[in-house]
């Protein structure tokens, strides 16, 4: 067993209380005063471990996108394509933030305030390398990639603030099929292809058991994964 100390101890602490708050009451709505109340500290411990509020949304932020795909891989294993599951994992994403209001605030309120975060980026290179190497694209360079990405975070970020000002507007169908049209044409992928791919992803996506209770109060809890007959916990 890995042994922790005070101060890992201590940002896990505020990590759990801020999850609670910002998912219940919102980013903007929780004060310094909610999570040193909540976590019975005293003010300066926030600053000491964090850059600020927005340091620890960033650190939420970057577990959540990565629960995203974890949700979906531990329901399915390897059953399916890493080029399938990304597909299914950005129609589980954007029917979430469609379905659950509090998750759509937290991701709009802090995009509104946006500061770059490697450990974002990183995230999402990883879900390209991934594709990559399911389609055998290469000759991507690095900088070429970063690039890529940041053309994708900067899609999704004015995804959510669209969807988020006219809510009505817009399918969570239509924004999967333009946000995953536009990560697979970033790598070079053929129109044809991409829409084949769409097509039986979200048929996929339609059968599967999703249960969106695991990203209450981001506490990602296993009771709600129902894995698919043959996968393997």
């Amino acid at each position: 067993m890995v042994r922790l100390s005070a101060g890992e101890k201590k940002k896990r602490l505020i990590i759990g209380v801020c999850k609670k708050l910002f998912y219940r009451n919102g980013y903007v709505g929780t004060t310094y005063e909610d999570i040193c109340r909540e976590a019975d500290i005293p003010p300066g411990t926030i600053t000491y471990h964090f850059d600020g509020k927005a340091g620890i949304a960033t650190a939420i932020e970057v577990e959540y996108e990565a629960q995203n795909k974890i949700y979906i891989e531990k329901m399915c294993g390897d059953l399916f394509s890493k080029t399938q599951l990304a597909v299914i994992e950005n129609y589980h994403m954007w029917k979430r933030i469609y379905e659950d209001a509090n998750i759509r605030r937290f991701l709009w309120e802090i995009t509104s305030e946006r500061i770059p975060s490697k450990s974002v980026h990183d995230v999402v290179e990883y879900y390209y390398r991934c594709v990559m190497g399911d389609q055998g694209i290469e000759g991507i360079a690095q900088n070429e990639l970063d690039l890529i990405v940041a053309a994708q975070l900067g899609l999704s970020d004015a995804l959510v603030g669209r969807t988020s000002a006219e809510p009505e507007r817009f399918t969570y169908e239509e924004v999967a099929h333009f946000a995953t049209r536009f990560f697979l044409r970033q790598i070079g992928m053929s129109d044809g292809k991409i829409e084949a791919c769409i097509e039986n992803g979200k048929e996929i996506f339609d059968r599967l058991p999703i249960d969106n209770r695991y990203y209450v109060d981001f506490r990602y809890d296993d009771r709600y994964v129902a894995r698919l007959p043959g996968v393997k916990e």
